[in-house]
Formats: structure tokens, sequence, C-alpha cells
């Protein structure tokens, strides 16, 4: 659970955060991040508390416990619809990332198609297979990371950084919120919270996760702002394939990028796996299906569209705006939702009504 959680905060969004936020928080937005990550602290300690009270049972089945039964299918579709705007942008995101420096002779909605196999594969095996594989690929990606830090220090300018409070409390708390979106992405843990053992340490592994993840996007942003500088940061369209492309190891390593690009790729498929597994099970759930997986073909046919309707990057990255405004509230106030009305009729869940899973438990 840790490693899906600080997967879902940082594989997508990581490569173009510090085009969102250093214009709004100068050369402070990495402090931004470490802010936000209050708001995946606080969704994932609501989680955990929902998943002692209802320890085989997901969102949408929660949800129909606590409120009637038509409340909760709307709260399942909205969490569905959440989901699939996180897999719409965020597969929109890598593939302008593979098709602008790499593939432009290539059809983007051809490597877009690719993409969705790829994910609609991982999500027929379940969370289980995703989850194991995010273990053995995350460490390598973290070792690309440490690698990428290791090669842009000889060539980083750490005065760059300053001033260390950008520029001023107010934009910084600003940034903090359009960060805390990112954070908020663990949310989607609860389509699959109760596939855990051990529902008393959840908090404990989503909030990991939520942080882990905010501390990769804020080395990302910092990392940024030292190798391109504030301005540069407002001319790349991902400042993390920019920091890439900087590097180097003499002249034996040259075109790092590809090689980093490679390795990213592999954790945000993984990520948008398990946001595609959250989604078509939750409308699974809403449909009341016994099996989720008739639901991947025409929802990753559906997802497929919906991602190809920003044309440019312009557009792509107006729409992550609009999503890292406003999604944060309703990160939060979901769990809190729920946790406050199975608080006031006194809700505890019994045995698990959802059939979402029992052929893939089976």
């Amino acid at each position: 659970m840790v490693i899906l959680t600080a997967e879902t905060v940082f594989a997508t969004g990581f490569l173009g955060v510090a085009r969102q936020l250093v214009p709004v928080a100068g050369t402070a937005a990495w402090i931004s991040c470490f802010l936000g990550a209050a708001v995946g602290l606080l969704v994932a300690w609501l989680a955990g508390l929902l998943a002692q009270r209802f320890p085989d049972q997901n969102l949408v089945r929660m949800a129909e416990g606590i409120f009637t039964a038509p409340v909760g299918k709307g709260i399942g579709i909205t969490f569905t619809a959440y989901c699939t705007f996180i897999l719409a942008i965020g597969s929109r995101q890598f593939v302008l990332a593979i098709w602008i420096p790499f593939l432009q002779n290539t059809s983007p909605v051809l490597i877009s198609a690719v993409f969705f196999l790829l994910i609609v594969y991982a999500a027929y095996l379940g969370i289980e297979s995703i989850a194991r594989v995010s273990l053995l690929f995350f460490t390598v990606v973290a070792s690309s990371l440490v690698l990428l830090i290791w090669l842009a220090v000889p060539v980083s300018v750490p005065a760059r950084l300053l001033p260390l409070g950008g520029l001023g409390t107010v934009p910084v708390l600003k940034a903090s919120l359009l960060a805390s979106s990112y954070a908020g992405e663990c949310i989607v843990a609860l389509a699959f919270i109760r596939h855990l053992k051990d529902k008393r340490g959840a908090a404990r592994a989503i909030g990991t996760g939520a942080v882990i993840g905010m501390a990769v996007m804020a080395l990302a942003t910092g990392i940024g702002v030292m190798m391109l500088g504030t301005r540069g940061i407002s001319r790349a369209t991902f400042p993390a394939l920019e920091t890439a492309r900087m590097v180097g190891v003499g002249e034996f390593l040259e075109r790092a990028e590809i090689l980093f690009l490679a390795l990213w790729f592999s954790v945000a498929l993984l990520k948008l796996a398990a946001v595609f597994y959250a989604s078509v099970t939750s409308a699974a759930d809403v449909l009341n299906l016994r099996d989720y997986r008739p639901l991947i073909i025409p929802y990753a046919i559906l997802a497929t569209v919906l991602s190809q309707i920003p044309r440019t990057d312009v557009e792509t990255f107006a729409s992550v705006r609009w999503f890292l405004t406003y999604t944060p509230w309703y990160a939060a106030a979901l769990p809190a939702l729920l946790l406050l009305g199975a608080m006031a009729g006194g809700l505890r869940g019994g045995g698990d009504r959802s059939g979402t899973d029992r052929r893939e438990a089976r």
C-alpha cells in the first residue's frame, strides 16, 4: 500500500509539477510540496478510520451502507469520475512527454492506444499483480531519481533557490493548495483498501506513501529550479525531462533523458493501472455487477477518447491547473463525509457485499 500510494501521488505529476507551482510560489515552490502533503496525511487518517469501521468493504459499499443505496451510488459515480479524470489527464501528459521530444512522426493516438493496452492488461490481472510489480519497479525508479540528482549536482546552481521564501508567504500557501491536489490523489486507495490484511496499519501505510510521493515532487521542483531557474521552468513543457536532458556522464552517456523516461514510463503505467482498476471496480459496484472485467474494454475506449480532448500541451496543462485548483476539496471532503455519516449512525461494516472481486479472489 505504501508503494501504491507513493506512485499514485507522484508518478505522472512530477514531470510538470514545477511548471505549475513555480510561477505561483517562485523559488519556494519546493516548500509548497511539503506543505501540500498535509492534505494527503488528512486523507490517510480518514481512510484508515473508515477501513477499521468497514474492513471488508470498498468505497461504494461503504457509502451505500452509511447512506441510502441511491446516495451511495451517486457518491460512487463522483469517485469514478474523479479517477477517470486522473486517468485521462495523466496518460495525456505522459503521451506528450514521449511524443514531443522523441516520436513526432508517430500519431499520439497510437501512442495512447499502446499505453492503454498495457493498462488494460494490468487491470485485468488485478490489484495484487499491480502491487507486486510496483514493488519491483519502485526501487529501480527511486534509484534513477537518486542518480539524476547526483548527475545534476555538478551543473546545478543552488543559489537559484534564493530567496528561500520565494514570492512570499501567501503565494507559497496558494501553491501548497495546488500541490495538495497531488497528495489528495491517495484517496484512490479507498477503492482497494479492503484487500489489506491488517486494517490497523492502513492510515500509516497511506500516509507514508503520500509523504514519500510529495518528497519526490519537492525534489523534482527544487532540482528543476536549480537547473533551469524560475524563468527556464516557465518555458519548459516538462521541467523534469529538461533536467534529465541537461545531465550526462562525460562523453560516454549522452541523451540520458531517454533512459530516465523509460523508467518513469513504467511507474506511470503502474499508477494509471491502479487508478484504472479503482475506476472500473467502482463503476461495477455502482452497476451491481459481480465481476468488473466486462467493463474493462468499454471503459478503456472511453478513457482513451477523453485523453485526446486536450489537443496541445497548453490545453493539457490548463486542464491540470483546473484539476489542481478544485479537487483537493473533494479528496478531503469525501472520506470526511463518509466517516461523519458512519459516526452519526453508529455504523460499522459487516461482511463484504461487493461481488466485483470474487472471481479475482478465487
